[in-house]
């Protein structure tokens, strides 16, 4: 009887089993917290994506253009001699325009953010197959918390700002 006090509302014992449940309430809390991190990080990285990716086929199309064209006048050329000068400028920005491309990396960029939503896609969904399991004590669920902390370091260290 010592153990058991009455609490604010007098209808539940406060117990040491009361007092575990609610530990392992305040720690799927904090998994639900994690859970709606890594979904908002995920979208983050997908709209970046995005805008980079429409960047980088805008630049690829330009770039497929010029050197399209460079060949166009460099053929013409030999009827027109100026057409070799426009087929040089073109040629010359087709240039610029790829290493340009190249400086900026974005391929790489591109691969590291697909990289970042998948890996936080997948820590999400372990999340929530985590939180759907009844049988996980406080314990079981700390380790989980600290499992999950790792890995978030892990992302946070390869990802891209």
């Amino acid at each position: 009887m010592s153990q058991e006090k009455i609490t604010e509302n007098d209808s539940i014992p406060a117990t040491s089993h009361a007092v575990r449940a609610g530990k392992v309430l305040e720690k799927r809390k904090v998994l639900k917290e994690i859970h709606k991190q890594c979904l908002e990080n995920s979208i983050y990285y997908k709209k970046r994506y995005k805008r980079l990716k429409r960047k980088d086929d805008i630049v690829d199309i330009a770039h497929t253009s010029l050197n399209m064209s460079a060949v166009a006048l460099t053929l013409s050329g030999f009827a027109a001699p100026p057409l070799l000068i426009a087929s040089a400028t073109c040629a010359g920005l087709g240039l610029v325009l790829s290493q340009a491309q190249k400086t900026y990396n974005s391929k790489v960029k591109l691969s590291n953010f697909n990289v970042c939503i998948s890996q936080y896609d997948e820590l999400a969904r372990e999340i929530i197959s985590v939180l759907h399991r009844n049988h996980m004590t406080s314990k079981d669920y700390q380790e989980y918390i600290e499992d999950i902390n790792a890995k978030l370091s892990m992302i946070d260290d390869s990802r891209i700002l």
